[in-house]
């Protein structure tokens, strides 16, 4: 008798796990379960997302777009891949209706299988091919970021008004001014970030911005009553017990409807500031804290790097990189705080001066466009007296010095009063340049009575011999797009043009116009130059500090002839033992510009303000501390 056999079923090869699909991305990940294989139709998955991905212990990750399309290298992949996750991409749209939500499905070679049955397939993505993928879009890189650029311009010309100015950003009740704020928006690394800020969270006592469901993370951490700002989905809103126990909510739609949003806050009962922008929720949140004249602004789980904002796939990406560039040195990413807190003294006194100046280097984009007539430094508060206190200490070295101190001690004042009176005064610094010896120039400036619209610091990239090229070339187009200046002078003389008619002019106008905000931004996204304060509008005479000396002293030269060309009145000031100073004065260019040596001493201080004023109706002469050009005389 035959007994009967069983079949043994042989095992197949390929990674195993149910297929989880959804469109978008975002709202796919909470159903994500450990073991699952993700189905998403995502081009150019950014990191955020990946880790969020992670995160919920998938086993494979099937795209119907590329990974990587070629416009950037995203980092999205990379994480997945350095996570132990299959990866299959190009599946495409037909081959993403067979991949249907819940089936059980075996991964192999780039192909996907129910069984035995073979449902679609893509392409296998290994290390070998992404690292080839994100090879190639590095040249990708060049035509998207002009894309970038061609879209802030844009951006900049519609929504001028509240990044170059503060208008329609609402004033909050909660005190922010003077205190740090944290800003925090929802992230997947947000749990490690908050870890990173606990020591500051509770030392410094920071007021809390939560942007949509980041307010709810926060809740759980046990960090309540924030101020929440909303965007226009309530869909990703927190729970109605948030809302109410939250200091304020601000509704920012960026420029979706809202009354589906307003309905929702009216029936939780809650009372909402409107802050009515096409700026995304991220962005308006930075705003709105920078308009309240914080000490600090920390920002958790923001965008901090250029490929963080070519990654965002928001449309609003334009906006994200504005924001950061009209913030400054006043914003600081999370992850560096606990790096220099840890240095600090326990006092806390030093923090926020610290982390103020590092900022514009940890953040990855340049300081400088203004909002709300917010600075952390203000301009101009310095006075006289206030010049010969700094400068005391230098002062006693000999007696001729003391008595120079206590004569500017008692006259000061006197010598600089109206002098300035109706002026306003550009200043530019060049790199190197002492920050005690230009604070005292504006206090001074401030006390004869004149304003400074701006300090200007040009940055070491714009002398520097190797970035002749790109600063000949943008020198170039910003003539062209000024309508002033002369194309045809040489790189640094066009330059230093560029600059002159962009912040001041020989017939300045009351305010800014377009094509002076345009080159203006131009200057500062090309880290060419870097703005502290608020500029106010275009001015009559500038002042040109100058710091260390150079080998090679033509770029100096050519920005001060530029400047000289498209300025009303022009003074150069530097240190008694400039160099520079001293090659700008062996030129024969009579009228061109006055000059000032010497303002590391109270005298050179004092002198330049009225060498200043002698500027507006006669034009040249050297003078300073020494007493190299005589007297000064009205």
């Amino acid at each position: 008798m035959r007994l009967p056999t069983r079949q043994i079923p042989s095992v197949l090869p390929g990674i195993r796990g149910t297929l989880r699909s959804g469109r978008p991305t975002r709202t796919l990940i909470p159903r994500l379960k450990e073991g699952d294989i993700a189905v998403i139709d995502h081009v150019d998955l950014d990191r955020a997302t990946a880790l969020a991905i992670v995160a919920k212990g998938v086993v494979a990750v099937v795209n119907a777009q590329p990974m990587v399309s070629g416009r950037y290298p995203n980092r999205g992949p990379e994480t997945l891949a350095e996570a132990g996750i299959e990866l299959i991409d190009k599946v495409g749209e037909s081959g993403l209706e067979t991949l249907v939500d819940g089936r059980k499905a075996r991964i192999l070679e780039g192909e996907i299988f129910d069984g035995e049955q073979r449902l679609t397939s893509g392409r296998a993505l290994d290390a070998e091919t992404l690292e080839s993928d994100l090879e190639d879009a590095k040249q990708g890189l060049g035509s998207h970021l002009e894309l970038f650029t061609h879209n802030s311009s844009q951006l900049l010309r519609r929504e001028e008004d509240v990044l170059l100015h503060g208008t329609g950003v609402p004033l909050l009740d909660t005190p922010m001014e003077g205190r740090p704020v944290v800003v925090v928006a929802d992230h997947p690394d947000l749990d490690r970030l908050l870890h990173g800020l606990k020591t500051f969270l509770h030392e410094q006592q920071p007021v809390i911005i939560a942007v949509g469901a980041a307010a709810t993370r926060l809740t759980r951490k046990q960090l309540r009553g924030a101020v929440v700002l909303l965007g226009a989905d309530p869909d990703v809103y927190p729970d109605s017990k948030v809302l109410t126990g939250a200091a304020e909510v601000v509704l920012a739609p960026g420029g979706a409807a809202s009354d589906q949003a307003g309905e929702h806050l009216d029936r939780v009962g809650v009372e909402a500031k409107r802050f009515v922008s096409s700026l995304a929720p991220e962005d308006a949140s930075l705003l709105v804290a920078y308009a309240q004249h914080p000490s600090l602004i920390v920002g958790a789980g923001l965008s901090t790097t250029l490929t963080d904002f070519l990654e965002d796939q928001r449309p609003g990406l334009a906006g994200t990189y504005l924001t950061r560039l009209a913030l400054g040195p006043s914003l600081v990413d999370a992850s560096a705080v606990p790096a220099l807190s840890d240095r600090r003294p326990r006092s806390g006194r030093f923090f926020a001066p610290v982390v103020a100046a590092a900022a514009a280097l940890l953040v990855g984009i340049p300081a400088g466009i203004w909002v709300a007539d917010h600075d952390l430094t203000p301009e101009g508060t310095g006075s006289a007296s206030g010049a010969t206190r700094a400068g005391s200490a230098e002062e006693k070295s000999s007696d001729r010095d003391d008595a120079e101190a206590q004569f500017v001690a008692d006259s000061g004042e006197t010598l600089l009063a109206g002098k300035l009176e109706g002026s306003k005064v550009a200043v530019i610094t060049m790199p190197g340049a002492d920050p005690k010896s230009v604070d005292a120039l504006t206090g001074n400036i401030k006390a004869a009575g004149g304003t400074t619209t701006g300090v200007l610091n040009v940055r070491p990239k714009l002398l520097d011999p190797d970035r002749k090229q790109y600063v000949d070339t943008l020198g170039t187009q910003l003539v062209k797009q000024l309508g002033r200046g002369d194309a045809d002078q040489a790189t640094y003389q066009r330059m230093g043009q560029v600059i002159g008619e962009t912040y001041a002019g020989a017939r300045p106008a009351s305010s800014f116009d377009q094509p002076a905000k345009t080159a203006a931004v131009a200057l500062l996204t090309g880290d060419l130059v870097t703005a502290k304060g608020r500029p106010s509008g275009p001015a009559d005479l500038v002042l040109v500090v100058l710091g260390k000396d150079h080998d090679d002293t033509t770029a100096v030269e050519g920005l001060t002839e530029g400047l000289g060309a498209s300025a009303k009145g022009l003074l150069v000031a530097a240190k008694s033992d400039s160099k520079d100073l001293q090659s700008l004065r062996d030129h024969d260019w009579p009228g061109w510009f006055g000059s000032v040596d010497g303002i590391e001493t109270t005298t050179g201080q004092i002198a330049a303000p009225l060498a200043l004023a002698r500027q507006k109706s006669q034009q040249g002469g050297d003078f300073g501390a020494s007493g190299f050009g005589g007297l000064l005389k009205d």
